[in-house]
């Protein structure tokens, strides 16, 4: 389950395209960070897992799925070849935080096809990974209510436009002694607004490109219905007094894949 080590080489797996279908997350996500570290010198390589999990079809809807039974240090999936059988993949949400842990309202894997729900303990849980998701949804909206605000100063930039043409071409047609100056009035302030329509426009044109690389990056992170849901193998490691399970991914490796 966990092995000790002074040199790990990580291996590149190609998996996003095995993940399963039923997912809503990015297909492949879960195979993130195969390396953990629990202690100074106690790691976990999760490689063969994620290729057992990879070569194994995932159920296509509810009715596929298995009621998975979580027993410490166990799998109650029936596959005799499965490795690291008590590493499962939580998934979920964060629910409430308890010390440095969090209490997640999780959907248990056990296998592609064997699952369960519960609510469990978190240790170790992926704060930097929902800080930065958080991040981004804060820049998104912010963006978004740029393109808002582009669009409606854009919008009102070519009504004034229209308008001071009009102007301009009802003082040409009059035969007021104050006509020519007027028109040049009109026509002056007629190419302020068409200026600052372009303007307007190209800023509109920027932020949206702005959009679709901050909704690209969102979809790198899991998430469900717009909140970030918890997406990782993690080691059961028994249950608290409450009997809640608990569940640990343990520290990522830095520079990991």
């Amino acid at each position: 389950m966990l092995m000790k080590t002074t040199g790990l080489i990580v291996l590149g797996l190609s998996l996003a395209a095995l993940a399963a279908p039923a997912q809503t997350n990015p297909a492949g996500l879960m195979y993130r960070n195969p390396v953990r570290v629990f202690g100074a010198h106690a790691t976990a390589n999760l490689t063969p897992l994620f290729q057992w999990w990879a070569q194994h079809p995932a159920a296509t809807n509810d009715a596929d799925f298995t009621p998975a039974d979580l027993a410490p240090g166990t799998d109650a999936s029936i596959e005799y070849d499965r490795p690291l059988a008590a590493w499962h993949r939580v998934t979920g949400l964060h629910a409430a935080t308890v010390g440095g842990s969090w209490i997640v309202d999780a959907v248990i894997y056990t296998s592609p096809t064997s699952r369960t729900n519960c609510r469990i303990i978190l240790n170790h849980p992926p704060v930097s990974e929902e800080q930065a998701y958080l991040a981004l949804q804060g820049q998104l909206a912010q963006t978004v209510q740029q393109i808002s605000d582009a669009s409606a100063i854009y919008d009102d930039a070519v009504k004034a436009e229209e308008k001071d043409k009009d102007l301009a071409a009802a003082r040409r047609r009059s035969w007021s002694k104050a006509a020519p100056a007027s028109v040049a009035t009109y026509r002056r302030l007629a190419a302020k607004k068409h200026q600052e329509a372009e303007s307007a426009a190209f800023q509109k044109e920027q932020l949206e490109a702005a959009r679709n690389r901050l909704e690209q990056q969102l979809e790198a992170f899991p998430a469900t219905n717009g909140a970030y849901c918890v997406d990782w193998f993690a080691l059961m490691q028994g249950r608290n007094k409450q009997g809640m399970p608990v569940y640990d991914p343990g520290q990522l490796v830095s520079g990991a894949p």
